[in-house]
């Protein structure tokens, strides 16, 4: 009996260091990816960054509706340039990874700079991403899903301008209290 049960123990050990170090190996991959599609980016070339996407994309974007379809994230990609806004870096870093099946759930964290058309300095964010990557038959990693959102809180003077109102003071009342 002792050995049956040093045997599962073994087994069930075995078994969850491989699947440790599997997520390791694909936590690389993903990083790997990530890396090559920011390089990319940066760098203008977004036929690759294209590659790298199924056709059925479906993007989930911070303060914008859903998009569906790489064409239609590649418009939107080209309304940003023609309006434009130009990216300085970005940089991603895998913090989990989540297989099942064919998919790969990519989770982690992210940091962009970019130029705005009437800024006179870089606007700097950053935030977290989950993009959703499908394994093909021939082994081409295609991004399945994607949505990011931002860790800034681009409303935080407004919420310190409204504080007073939650209290039910008035804009005067709020300064007069502070004068006093």
């Amino acid at each position: 009996m002792k050995k049956l049960f040093l045997t599962i123990l073994t087994l069930l050990f075995c078994t969850i260091f491989l699947q440790a170090q599997d997520l390791s190996e694909l936590k690389k991959k993903v990083q790997t990816l990530n890396d090559k599609y920011a390089k990319a980016m940066i760098s203008g070339d977004m036929s690759s960054v294209w590659s790298g996407y199924a056709e059925d994309v479906i993007s989930l974007p911070s303060y914008e509706p859903m998009i569906k379809g790489l064409d239609a994230i590649k418009k939107s990609s080209e309304d940003m340039e023609k309006s434009g806004v130009k990216f300085n870096s970005f940089s991603t870093t895998c913090t989990d990874v989540i297989k099942s099946g064919n998919l790969v759930i990519d989770i982690g964290t992210y940091k962009t700079s970019m130029q705005i058309p009437g800024m006179d300095m870089p606007w700097n964010d950053y935030g977290k991403y989950l993009t959703v990557w499908e394994i093909a038959d021939d082994g081409t990693w295609k991004v399945k899903v994607e949505t990011w959102n931002t860790d800034t809180n681009p409303w935080a003077d407004t919420q310190a301008h409204d504080e007073p109102m939650k209290e039910g003071k008035t804009d005067d009342e709020s300064k007069e209290a502070g004068e006093k």
